[in-house]
């Protein structure tokens, strides 16, 4: 059986966070978009709102597809907005932070939500003014 030191496990929480956080990410920027539109957060699926171009999945990689794409629509060349970089690296840190300090506990769910809710009422509530 393969023994992990604490430093080996605290990375591991720290990277699994990141993963976990980057993806949720990717979702609370959709909700903070189509919550106050009254879309539907199940379909269809991501478009660019400028040009309705569908994106594939290369588009929809968490702070990475923003970098690569100059902040830009990879079809029409308009800008996005950096919220998207801002919302995701948020949640992304928050998470990181819930998987290093809970770990794997029971109470890692709740604070995953919460931080989910959170950010995304804060930004809704931010862009409504």
């Amino acid at each position: 059986m393969i023994e992990l030191s604490t430093h080996d496990t605290t990375w591991f929480l720290v990277l699994t966070g990141l993963i976990v956080g980057l993806t949720l990410g990717s979702f609370t920027t959709m909700l903070t978009y189509r919550l106050p539109r009254r879309q539907s957060i199940v379909s269809p699926p991501s478009s660019c709102p400028h040009c309705n171009m569908r994106l594939k999945v290369r588009d929809l990689v968490p702070v990475f597809s923003w970098l690569f794409a100059g902040g830009k629509c990879r079809y029409c060349h308009t800008p996005i907005g950096a919220r998207y970089l801002l919302i995701e690296l948020a949640v992304a840190l928050s998470v990181m932070a819930a998987f290093w300090g809970l770990g794997f506990s029971l109470l890692l769910i709740p604070a995953l939500l919460t931080i989910l809710f959170v950010i995304a009422y804060l930004t809704i509530l931010i862009e409504k003014k």
